[in-house]
């Protein structure tokens, strides 16, 4: 399984923050059931593949105080079987087909795909109706599997100084929004978890009304339409609870952070909240900082990596990362990675005064053209992957934007001025609004 966690996958996800823009992408044809199941099919004949993603309107944002990680943990007993299924026998079936499987978590939504060949699409789409009708949601395989999410977490937090680091910076930065949470959980919620939590989290987030499934690839809309209606149309419809989207109050001025762990070399990150995009409410402002921080960390000619990597030799690496796809707010961050003898004052210093020059002079029309370029080069190469184009699709459903407004997206940001990236930076990158995180090594002992 995969967790997608805004402070810890936010390369991959500045990879993808551009991709759901769709210039050549074949319609996308719609069709609703009784119970509230959506469906989204967008034929490719190009190749007899087909990947099935189902999508559900719950994440990590979606928790309650005290019981973080039930999002992800239940992605895990999603593979522990079902009234017809055996713990495992789901995966078993897929790869039996010639097919793969995997699932994962983010903090607004949780996602199952298979990619398989399209003649088994009906087979398939049953098999995974089956388990979200019936799932044997036994003590006995949460009591295993909760202990590997724990093991999980060790990995990935406790024996990874960068992610607890980062951990720590969205927990400060964040007063009210859940992004403040972990994906994953904090160990001292997974430690108390019992399956009445993971049985009461099913009842009230896996309802019909807020599942989405995506079908791209060799298929046929109408018979995909009468496959769904015989599996996911016929799960017995309930009612769903509007989802929790607070509004996050203004930062009331820079905060800091310094986490002293068992670690190699210092790492410093800043972070501030920004806006994520509302169509047709907010489309240039985020659009323009979109395009600032490609500017900035859109590879090796950017104005970080030119600058302050490679000129000025403060950091060994510099990115900055940014995913408007989301729902209410997102947090900017900059992380450079530091040797022994640099200094984050100095790098954040010189960091700065770059963003406060592109906020003066704004990008030249070499740096715009350029990054509008490599924004139509990316969602061309994401054409060639079905798996991307049903993620996109998803995602833009999942998190209320909708995937009809993909054209939109890019219109908008073929229409980003240099004064619109001027004033984006003005409102949202100030470190007045900023959270400075440290991570100081300490010796190992």
């Amino acid at each position: 399984m995969l967790i997608f966690v805004p402070m810890l996958l936010r390369l991959l996800l500045f990879s993808l923050s551009f991709l759901p823009l769709c210039a050549q992408a074949a319609e996308l044809q719609r069709a609703s059931f009784d119970n509230g199941v959506r469906l989204i099919v967008e034929e490719d004949h190009s190749a007899p593949v087909a990947i099935i993603e189902t999508w559900l309107e719950v994440g990590g944002r979606d928790e309650l105080p005290g019981k973080t990680g039930l999002a992800h943990v239940f992605e895990h007993m999603m593979f522990k079987g079902s009234k017809k299924l055996g713990p495992g026998e789901f995966s078993k079936r897929i790869a039996a087909i010639g097919g793969k499987d995997n699932a994962f978590t983010a903090t607004d939504f949780t996602a199952y795909f298979e990619i398989i060949p399209a003649e088994s699409v009906g087979e398939v789409l049953e098999l995974e109706a089956e388990r979200f009708a019936n799932l044997r949601l036994s003590a006995e395989e949460f009591a295993k599997e909760i202990e590997v999410i724990k093991e999980e977490r060790r990995l990935r937090y406790e024996d990874d100084p960068n992610n607890r680091m980062f951990e720590e910076l969205a927990a400060v930065a964040l007063r009210l929004h859940p992004y403040r949470n972990p994906v994953i959980g904090w160990m001292q919620d997974l430690e108390r978890l019992s399956i009445d939590d993971v049985r009461a989290f099913f009842k009230r987030h896996y309802v019909p009304s807020k599942m989405i499934v995506v079908v791209v690839g060799d298929v046929d809309f109408n018979e995909v339409k009468k496959q769904v209606g015989k599996s996911f149309g016929k799960l017995k419809a309930r009612d769903a609870e509007p989802r929790f989207n607070p509004v996050e109050p203004p930062p009331l001025g820079p905060k800091r952070v310094q986490v002293r762990l068992k670690a190699q070399l210092p790492l410093l990150a800043l972070t501030m909240p920004v806006p994520v995009w509302q169509p047709g409410e907010n489309d240039r402002e985020v659009a323009a900082l979109a395009v600032a921080t490609q500017v900035l960390s859109g590879g090796r000619s950017a104005l970080m990596q030119r600058e302050l990597v490679d000129r000025q030799r403060l950091a060994f690496s510099a990115s900055a990362y940014y995913d408007p796809f989301g729902m209410g707010l997102d947090l900017w961050t900059v992380s450079a990675a530091l040797g022994r003898n640099q200094d984050p004052d100095a790098f954040e210093a010189a960091f700065w005064k770059l963003v406060n020059e592109l906020g003066e002079k704004g990008p030249s029309e070499k740096q715009l053209a350029s990054v509008k370029r490599r924004v139509i080069a990316s969602e061309v190469f994401a054409q060639d992957s079905v798996y991307m184009r049903a993620r996109q699709i998803g995602q833009l459903e999942a998190v209320g934007i909708g995937a009809d407004k993909r054209d939109a997206w890019l219109e908008a940001v073929r229409q980003v001025t240099a004064e619109d990236v001027r004033a984006a930076i003005s409102s949202w990158l100030k470190p007045a609004r900023t959270t400075v995180g440290l991570l100081v090594p300490e010796a190992s002992s």
